[in-house]
């Protein structure tokens, strides 16, 4: 059975400390997954981790996402979702203006509830990680890493 270890980060730096002390127990790289409102972050983050490239979405690339860069900075486009890792494919591009995260988030497992409040934190500019793990793995390891490295509680502000 897989686990989903999921922690909540407000700065880059502490999300990537999170990551390398993960990695550290003995988790792969594609075990992690990132998911974030602002793309540059998290580039630095999957640069300096090695989680994976960071995905934008369809249409995020290119001429049209000049164009869609455009339209969401004018507020004429819902912003969206940037992510790394394994759930990249599911969860880039998800709009955070609306469902959108929160159902992608749902569709990999993440209970319904819990899904939107991790959208909200999304959409402040926190940095989602999410860790997949097997049932032999330890999840408390993970989550007293997380604490350790000033994971925001879900259900802050």
């Amino acid at each position: 059975m897989t686990i989903l270890v999921m922690g909540i980060f407000g700065h880059p730096g502490d999300a990537s400390l999170a990551i390398e002390a993960v990695k550290e127990q003995g988790i792969k790289p594609k075990q992690i997954s990132v998911v974030t409102k602002q793309k540059n972050t998290l580039n630095v983050i999957s640069h300096d981790t090695g989680i994976g490239r960071t995905e934008s979405g369809e249409g995020n690339e290119g001429l049209f996402g000049t164009a869609k860069a455009l339209g969401v900075g004018l507020e004429m486009l819902p912003d969206t979702a940037v992510a790394a890792g394994p759930a990249a494919r599911k969860l880039a591009g998800a709009e955070l203006d609306g469902d959108g995260l929160a159902v992608s988030l749902i569709s990999i497992g993440i209970p319904q509830e819990d899904a939107e409040v991790y959208a909200r934190h999304a959409a402040k500019e926190h940095i989602i990680v999410i860790v997949t793990l097997e049932e032999e793995q330890n999840q408390q390891a993970v989550s007293t890493l997380f604490e350790q490295h000033h994971a925001i509680p879900l259900g802050s502000p």
